[in-house]
């Protein structure tokens, strides 16, 4: 996390109540995990890999509208561009991965509580984006000379690696001689298993039926929610330092 958070980010007048687009985004993400699931029991595995990873976004997508809703993040045409931006909702996804983690993760995570709240990647990805999904400013670096790089994993994310996974399950490639460089085929079924598992938890991420955040990792979800606020300028760093866990 950055201490470049003190420029309130441009805000519009924010409509009421986001609650029924926040709804349908989730049943349309509720819909095409079904659907996923149907494919896997009928071992189309790269089919069903693609629909998890676009429930995921569809859930990314609830949840960006949810903390627009809850005012960490403003309303405005950037963020509303970030709604399309399947690499940036990807980003949001890994972040609620971390809200709703494996069992294995979970387990993980109690072991190693007095650990910093936020990891690297899930740090960088909310720095990413702020400063490069949002305001499209990937020339001015968010990162001080005496930081440590992004974090690979993060950036992957944004270069688009889980987008082309996502490509390659659903088309052929085709190199330059006209080689066929890869084909859905290729997709595992612990792949498609792995993306369909993820994707049921990030639907957890949100209760149901009435699409209000259901927050389980209340921590978790305290600390995101949090920095959000600040790297958008909705508080200060003051303001922020003041949690316990901060």
């Amino acid at each position: 996390m950055t201490n470049n958070q003190l420029t309130v980010a441009k805000q519009e007048a924010q409509p009421d109540d986001f609650s029924p687009a926040i709804r349908a985004t989730l049943e349309n993400g509720d819909r095409l995990v079904e659907d996923a699931r149907w494919l896997l029991d009928l071992d189309r595995h790269a089919t069903a890999f693609a629909l998890s990873i676009l429930a995921q976004e569809e859930y990314a997508k609830a949840f960006v509208l949810h903390l627009v809703q809850s005012r960490a993040i403003p309303w405005n045409s950037d963020v509303r561009r970030t709604l399309r931006d399947h690499t940036c909702k990807q980003l949001v996804g890994t972040i609620m991965d971390f809200l709703q983690p494996d069992w294995d993760e979970f387990l993980a995570r109690l072991e190693g509580r007095k650990q910093r709240p936020l990891s690297p990647k899930i740090a960088d990805a909310m720095n990413i984006i702020r400063h490069e999904k949002v305001s499209r400013d990937r020339d001015s670096t968010w990162i001080w000379d005496d930081q440590s790089p992004c974090d690979q994993q993060a950036r992957k994310i944004a270069e688009g690696h889980i987008d082309k996974q996502k490509q390659d399950s659903l088309y052929v490639g085709v190199g330059r001689t006209g080689q066929v460089t890869s084909t859905p085929l290729r997709i595992a079924p612990e792949d498609a298993e792995r993306e369909f598992e993820k994707s049921e938890r990030l639907s957890r991420v949100f209760s149901r039926p009435d699409a209000d955040f259901q927050a389980e990792m209340a921590l978790e979800y305290e600390i995101v929610f949090e920095s959000f606020r600040l790297l958008f300028g909705f508080t200060t760093i003051e303001e922020y330092n003041k949690h316990w866990w901060a």
